[in-house]
């Protein structure tokens, strides 16, 4: 079924062909879960998550369908995929590289390099930014291009941390420096910069976040105003370095910040927290007025005649106009880099900057321009070990993932034992832990031990019974074999019990009173099937013996 289903995908549609292979998984899946049920035991539970974790993505790759069901993946190689994005870099010399559980995973680089979040879906957690917070520290850098995503997730934590630390530095009486004092504003000595005047504003600073409407530009677009076309430019930053065409969005956003200022009402001041998308500024000094200044950090902007469209789906259909509630008139920032001493970060408003569809058209725009320069800023000046390249990692661990995408049924476990093992502050007991939980699971004995104990003469430890045994299975005549254990399982039950016994319901009964744990059916049935091949004796395969023996061996041990 799983060749129709790729046959069909080939010819028909990937789609139809992934929904036919994972019809045959999901029917694969509860044949085992039924034989699960039926047969339970603890090696049961190891081979369902085995098969669960390595066959499913295994037939998923082999058929074509790993990367296709990932947006955003560099092994996808569909129009909204980054495949030509990964190509480019490995030519430029990087070394690419993917993440495919927690962002805990940084910790084991133990040189600096470049995380590229792009297009996330899936929601970040404590560990992965105190991660991410670890590597950037490092000399590290980062890119996040995300549009209605989870990528503002990751800063969650730091604008709690941040919203709290003048609070707490008031109440240590000095001990704990303010955010003034600790970056040092202020002073005679200040030297103006990007990252100056973003850092000047964190007593005000109070979250960021990716707009949750669609940018829209009805003066320089390409076939809707929903693909906004960014000429105008900062010109001192390094990601406009040889940008002519422009750079093509598509169903983008705007980075907004949430700014705590003070108003006067009623003569009184008061403090309030409002949204604000980034753009550029407009300024009076002297009694003149300078419209749209242009902020070194924030390299491309919109034209005049962009909005904020809140109606998805009329900016997806192209009749959507601009309404007295929504943001515009003015030139909108998508893109912000930001210094932190050796390493950078930088925020971009919409991934699909990066897809196939618009790199692989250098002639229309200037997207794999731009991704050159992100990159090539991403990774300047940082401290490497000499003749390594520099290291990008790939975030999908976090990106939407479609229901046949190879990694979508093991990238939880994988998450687990990633957060388990790398993360330092637990991951050296997590060794301890899985000792203790796997012990009970070893294998006790590797060999079956004689039932008999008549013994060989100049063979110590050695019995006729199991002497018999060796000799039948090394000829093959495994039925044979079945047989001599049988009977030798029906004397030992005779002189336990001191009963005549030796029909199968008869032996079902007693073991089943004798021992709850045993099911009445399940012995009635199993033994009704081994009396059959010994009533008609036949070759049977040597997996059909394996099992028999195991049975019947494990009935014997319980006497």
């Amino acid at each position: 079924m799983a060749i129709v289903g790729t046959i069909v995908a080939y010819i028909f549609s990937r789609e139809i062909g992934a929904m036919m292979i994972v019809v045959t998984i999901v029917i694969l899946i509860l044949y085992l879960m039924s034989e699960f049920v039926r047969n339970f035991s603890k090696y049961s539970i190891a081979m369902f998550i085995l098969f669960m974790i390595i066959v499913v993505p295994i037939l998923l790759g082999v058929v074509g369908l790993a990367g296709y069901g990932t947006k955003f993946s560099i092994y996808n190689e569909g129009w909204d995929g980054l495949s030509s994005l990964r190509v480019n870099l490995e030519n430029e010399g990087y070394n690419i590289s993917n993440g495919m559980s927690s962002l805990a995973i940084l910790n084991r680089y133990p040189d600096p390099g470049i995380v590229a979040i792009i297009g996330p879906a899936a929601n970040y957690d404590t560990i992965d930014t105190i991660s991410l917070v670890t590597f950037l520290a490092k000399g590290g850098s980062l890119v996040i291009a995300d549009d209605f995503g989870t990528g503002a997730q990751i800063f969650d934590p730091f604008f709690s941390l941040l919203n709290a630390w003048d609070d707490i530095a008031e109440i240590s009486n000095g001990s704990i420096p303010s955010l003034l004092d600790l970056f040092g504003f202020g002073g005679e000595n200040q030297t103006a910069g990007p990252e100056t005047l973003i850092f000047s504003m964190l007593g005000m600073l109070k979250g960021f976040a990716f707009n949750g409407s669609v940018l829209m530009d009805a003066e320089t677009y390409t076939t809707n105003p929903a693909q906004p076309l960014l000429r105008n430019m900062e010109t001192s930053n390094p990601l406009t370095d040889g940008i002519s065409k422009g750079l093509q969005m598509e169903f983008g956003t705007v980075l907004s910040l949430a700014i705590r200022h003070s108003e006067n009402v009623s003569g009184e001041e008061v403090y309030r927290t409002d949204w604000m998308p980034l753009q550029a500024i407009s300024l009076e000094i002297f009694g003149f007025e300078i419209e749209d200044m242009f902020l070194p950090f924030l390299p491309f902007y919109t034209s005049r005649s962009a909005w904020m469209e809140s109606d998805f789906q009329s900016a997806k259909e192209g009749n959507a106009f601009p309404d007295a509630d929504e943001w515009g008139n003015v030139m909108f920032a998508p893109i912000m880099t930001l210094p932190i001493g050796r390493g950078k970060i930088v925020m971009i408003g919409d991934p699909d900057i990066f897809i196939n569809k618009w790199i692989d058209k250098p002639e229309e725009n200037d997207n794999l321009i731009f991704s050159r320069n992100l990159f090539n800023y991403l990774g300047s000046d940082m401290n490497l070990t000499a003749g390594t390249a520099i290291p990008i990692i790939f975030d999908e661990g976090h990106a939407h993932q479609k229901f046949y995408s190879a990694s979508v049924y093991s990238m939880a476990i994988m998450k687990f034992i990633t957060e388990m093992s790398m993360f330092p502050l637990y991951s050296p007991f997590i060794p301890i832990l899985f000792a203790v939980i796997a012990y009970p699971l070893i294998p006790k004995k590797t060999r079956l031990s004689p039932v008999l104990w008549t013994k060989v003469r100049g063979e110590e430890g050695t019995s006729r019974f199991d002497r018999e045994i060796r000799r039948i299975v090394d000829s093959g005549a495994y039925s044979e074999a079945v047989g001599l254990l049988y009977r030798s399982m029906v004397r030992g039950l005779r002189k336990v019990s001191r009963q005549s016994m030796s029909s199968p319901e008869e032996i079902a009964e007693y073991l089943s009173t004798k021992i709850p744990s045993l099911r009445f059916k399940d012995l009635y049935d199993e033994l009704v099937r081994i009396n059959e091949y010994l009533n008609r004796p036949k070759f049977i395969p040597e997996f059909v013996f394996m099992r028999y023996m195991t049975f019947i061996k494990g009935l014997i041990d319980r006497l």
